[in-house]
């Protein structure tokens, strides 16, 4: 049973750690040969995207307090809920409500929400200076290409004094944490909107993960959370506090009379629906309030301490420390359960209520750590749904004892320990999946490599009798120099073999000098195309041999006041969003492509943009 035990929980482990984002990464089969020779002269057929001011279009309306902005979205394009951010200026606003948008899962950018055809923002104005205005701030895609975050100031009308009057103190406006650009237009109905490029909120829009995660799946796929969560709640059931209880807990459950297989089941079930029901109710709520201040959520500091409290979280499982609720709250909820009766349906549907309020010390770090994953993902179905099939997992022994009996469960044991610290090694993958977007893919990848190790020398030093320690030595000594030399590999050969950063327009203007053909590409971290060019395009190997001979350069338009701001000034007309390319020959702008192209149709569309220059 124990090698079993172990075996299975190696293999959990490696499915764990190999949806890590530094594992994920899918091979790239390299397209058929290309010679410029047998490229096609004219253009590939390219889609045609709107400017943002056309796919995008803004109305105000209002009725002395109450203000609302409408959006019409042009069919195929979409905005991004977690986008929207309001400022007041010269103005105190309240009761910002943004609609619910439709679930959408992006390979590249995770799960958001999104809106089609149109949306209406509705809040109210309860304080006005002169020249009241409110800052409206939005990012949209289509397929194939993502605008930069917009901002908009939108001129309302002053409220009368009584109007002020009536209005009371204002409620707490959404802040944005943003200074509002000098550049952004003054704008009323929609009218002279101005594109700023980039956004201080970069991390609400690069919420990547890659394909192989599990926290990727678990946000994409609810079968697939439901079925983790509940395999989590079968691992808590086998930590030693909570496993040898199970016997105990049975016999409270039935009471004092003897019971049929039947009645002892059904008594068992009310048992575990009570505890799930509770864990549901805690996940309904968490999820609202992670919905709610979702942007808040997305913020990077936020994210740094959610990260710090996951590996406290994590390091209570390896017993360096206990968590448990104040022990008054306890001694209360254990007094409202001692006056429960077992045998009778409501009391004992209470009891496994309480007993889910009442973490004991091994499942109190894990509870909270799946509370944190379900604010952050903020789906209030998700939510009740993955903790209610996690009360259910919980509840299997029970289950077990009440049908088969007890002699059909494992003998407690060290095992238990060895499962509490296997559930500390799965919550250190959170605040990696937490912070990828802020770490490097050699970082990253490090991290994975020591977490690996280290859970595959655990496991093993838990199956072998002889040579542990020089075992432990030689596997945590590869593992290391595993982990150093990922620092300083180069795993992105698309990026890194193929394009140069350049930062300024003086950078890129020297560039342009000084070589014949440049290629450049514009991207940003909040470009879910972008990262698909980089992952697929740009390693592909036919690509990097056509655009060996040229220069090759990328702009990184992420921040809006970050040392490209003059390179997208300059050629604003060019760049309506990203991904986009630029091709220049001899110092001069020759032709663009805006949006994804896959390896074949990007090396056709760059060799006859140069074909037609030398004409």
């Amino acid at each position: 049973m124990h090698k079993l035990s172990v075996l299975l929980f190696t293999a959990v482990a490696f499915f764990i750690f190999s949806g890590s984002p530094a594992f994920s990464d899918e091979l790239n089969e390299p397209a058929a040969g290309y010679s410029e020779s047998s490229l096609p002269m004219q253009d590939e057929a390219e889609p045609h995207y709107l400017d943002a001011d056309e796919a995008f279009i803004p109305e105000l309306e209002q009725n002395e307090q109450d203000v609302s902005v409408k959006f019409t979205i042009a069919p195929e394009y979409y905005l991004y809920q977690e986008r929207f951010t309001i400022t007041p200026i010269n103005c105190e606003i309240s009761d910002i409500i943004i609609p619910e948008g439709l679930y959408h899962d992006d390979e590249y950018m995770g799960p958001s929400h999104i809106y089609y055809d149109a949306v209406t923002v509705k809040l109210k104005v309860s304080r006005t200076d002169p020249f009241p205005k409110i800052s409206v701030r939005y990012q949209g895609c289509t397929a194939g290409m993502c605008y930069p975050p917009i901002t908009k100031k939108i001129a309302i009308d002053r409220l009368s004094v009584d109007e002020t009057e009536t209005a009371g103190p204002a409620g707490a406006a959404q802040k944005s944490g943003e200074d509002t650009d000098a550049h952004n237009a003054d704008v009323g109905n929609g009218d002279n909107i101005e594109k700023i490029p980039g956004s201080d909120f970069t991390s609400l829009i690069d919420i990547s993960s890659d394909s192989g995660s599990i926290y990727k799946m678990m946000g994409s796929s609810i079968l697939f959370g439901l079925v983790a969560f509940f395999c989590f709640g079968v691992l808590l059931s086998l930590t030693p506090c909570m496993f040898p209880m199970y016997p105990i807990w049975s016999s409270i459950i039935l009471g004092s009379r003897q019971k049929n297989v039947k009645t002892t089941a059904a008594y068992t079930f009310v048992y575990i629906l009570g505890m799930a029901v509770a864990y549901m109710l805690a996940g309904f709520g968490i999820a609202y309030a992670g919905a709610r201040f979702q942007m808040f959520l997305q913020q990077p500091a936020v994210l740094i301490i959610m990260s710090i409290i996951f590996l406290i979280l994590a390091i209570s499982m390896f017993g360096l420390f206990e968590m448990t609720l104040p022990g008054s709250w306890i001694n209360r909820l254990q007094q409202f359960n001692d006056k429960q009766k077992g045998g009778t349906v409501t009391g004992v549907f209470l009891m496994g209520v309480i007993s889910a309020v009442i973490a004991s010390p091994c499942t109190t770090a894990p509870l909270a750590g799946a509370l944190m994953f379900i604010m952050k993902d903020g789906d209030m179905v998700r939510g009740g749904a993955y903790l209610f099939v996690m009360g259910l997992g919980m509840g299997v022994p029970l289950a077990i004892i009440a049908v088969l009996g007890q002699k059909f469960l494992p003998k407690s044991g060290m095992w238990m320990k060895n499962i509490k610290v296997i559930c500390g090694f799965i919550m250190l993958t959170i605040p990696l999946y937490l912070l990828r977007n802020y770490l490097s893919t050699e970082i990253i990848t490090a991290i994975a490599i020591l977490m690996s190790g280290s859970l595959i020398c655990y496991l093993t030093l838990l199956v072998m009798k002889k040579q542990r320690g020089p075992f432990a030595i030689f596997t945590m000594t590869v593992t290391a120099a595993m982990a150093v030399s990922s620092l300083f590999m180069t795993p992105d050969e698309g990026r890194s073999g193929l394009f140069e950063q350049v930062k300024t327009l003086d950078e890129l203007e020297s560039v342009i000098r000084d070589n014949d053909v440049v290629i450049v590409d514009v991207r940003a971290d909040w470009c879910a195309s972008c990262k698909k060019y980089e992952d697929t395009t740009f390693a592909d190997g036919n690509v990097i041999e056509y655009m060996s001979g040229y220069k090759n350069v990328y702009v990184d338009i992420t921040e809006d006041n970050g040392p490209s701001k003059d390179i997208i000034e300059k050629y604003n007309s060019t760049i309506t969003g990203a991904p986009t390319i630029l091709i220049f020959r001899n110092h001069t702008l020759i032709s663009s492509v805006n949006g994804y192209l896959p390896a074949g149709s990007f090396i056709a569309r760059i060799n006859s943009a140069l074909k037609k220059e030398r004409r």
